[in-house]
């Protein structure tokens, strides 16, 4: 049996099963009398409407309750290291594709910024002039360096990521 079996089971709606007047009224299966004093024959007691229907868990019968329990307490109880282990492995193998990203990012402004430096610096020689190449080569610079940064933080934040998942978990 599944969790999502166990939870269907336990989710029905309570009125598709059939409840002993005994059961419902809340006499003990002896005949004896409800906890109100009623006696479980009074033809007084009907059983609860909608209004008032018992809890599921006391609906059905009490070793069901009981196996359905034991068997999730047995699903869950052994699936926790496990899922633990692989819940480690989808965090860690995230951390690193945004580690490889952020790599890609850095890589591929540094491409950039190589390019844009020698195209600009090509025209500050064929055109003997300064401006605006030398504020192109400095915004270029200024884009390795926060591509630089931006690496720096993912590395950081995933190194943490992965050093606290037992906690967060």
């Amino acid at each position: 049996m599944t969790h999502s079996q166990s939870v269907i089971a336990l989710t029905l709606p309570p009125q598709s099963f059939h409840i002993p007047a005994c059961a419902a009224s809340g006499a003990a299966a002896d005949g004896g009398s409800a906890p109100d004093g009623s006696s479980a024959s009074d033809p007084d007691v009907s059983p609860p409407g909608p209004a008032n229907t018992p809890p599921l868990s006391t609906a059905l019968n009490p070793q069901i309750v009981q196996a359905v329990g034991t068997t999730n307490h047995a699903v869950l109880n052994g699936a926790i290291p496990g899922a633990n282990g692989v819940a480690y492995q989808k965090v860690a193998q995230a951390a690193a594709y945004a580690v490889q990203d952020s790599t890609d990012y850095l890589r591929n402004i540094m491409s950039m910024a190589s390019a844009t430096t020698g195209v600009a610096m090509q025209q500050m020689l064929v055109k003997k002039e300064v401006d605006p190449y030398a504020d192109i080569i400095k915004a270029a610079t200024q884009a390795v360096t926060d591509a630089q940064k931006t690496f720096t933080n993912v590395g950081t934040s995933a190194s943490s990521v992965v050093k606290d998942f037992d906690s967060l978990a």
